[in-house]
């Protein structure tokens, strides 16, 4: 992301707290794969989610063209807890929820033995502490 964009965010922005190296500058679009070359990706998370996040919006071969506050996608995937997850975008986005697209990066972590020894540890948390809680 440009840094007169990230210099403007930071200037007009509702911005509390936070260090100005957390905007993230390196650009991936966050929405299903489309045909078209409009994109849009996550530079800042705020404090409070009830008030959105701070997103860059930019067309293949140009710059970044405006940021903006976007309310938060409230769609989750309604599996239970500790399956349950929300979709990480903006409302009324186009294409798919965040939780039902593939991502390369994460679906290596997924695969990884750490990710499954981790994924096994917690599994048996949450079955201990639901056995304890449902026994009298």
């Amino acid at each position: 992301m440009p840094l007169r964009l990230v210099a403007m965010m930071l200037r007009s922005l509702p911005l509390s707290g936070g260090n100005p190296l957390d905007v993230e500058t390196f650009l991936r679009c966050e929405i299903e794969e489309h045909a078209t070359g409009q994109h849009i990706d996550l530079v800042w998370q705020l404090d409070g989610s009830a008030r959105g996040e701070v997103w860059v919006h930019w067309t293949d071969g140009c710059e970044p063209g405006w940021v903006a506050v976007l309310p938060d996608c409230p769609a989750d995937n309604g599996r239970p807890i500790p399956y349950d997850e929300a979709c990480t975008l903006f409302t009324r986005h186009p294409g798919a929820h965040s939780f039902e697209l593939a991502d390369p990066a994460a679906d290596a972590i997924r695969e990884s033995v750490e990710y499954r020894l981790l994924k096994a540890e917690l599994d048996a948390v949450f079955r201990k502490s639901r056995k304890s809680r449902d026994t009298p």
